[in-house]
């Protein structure tokens, strides 16, 4: 029959469970912080990367930005413009479903 534990043996207990918790929160918060740190690196290098590839096309020099959204807004509204997107889409999703 196993021994029972006396209440100073469930306090030290108690005490270390506890301690494991606190470590494994702060764990916990470190690693949601990488985690919302490396998505935010993330977005940063891909927006700066479509922003350099936008650029080949539309000068910052030659157009404002209102003027570029506005550039933006009639191309994307274009019906050839969404199919042209909807191919590119489809033929990437078939790729990844080939690999």
């Amino acid at each position: 029959m196993a021994r029972k534990k006396t209440i100073d043996e469930l306090r030290i207990e108690r005490e270390k469970a506890e301690q494991d918790l606190k470590l494994r929160q702060e764990n916990l918060k470190k690693l949601k912080a990488k985690e919302a740190e490396l998505t935010r690196n993330a977005r940063t290098h891909r927006l700066c990367t479509h922003g350099a590839m936008l650029e080949q096309y539309l000068s910052p020099d030659e157009f404002t930005d209102e003027q570029i959204d506005r550039v933006l807004r009639a191309i994307f509204r274009r019906s050839d413009t969404i199919e042209m997107l909807n191919s590119v889409k489809r033929q990437a999703e078939s790729q990844s479903d080939t690999n």
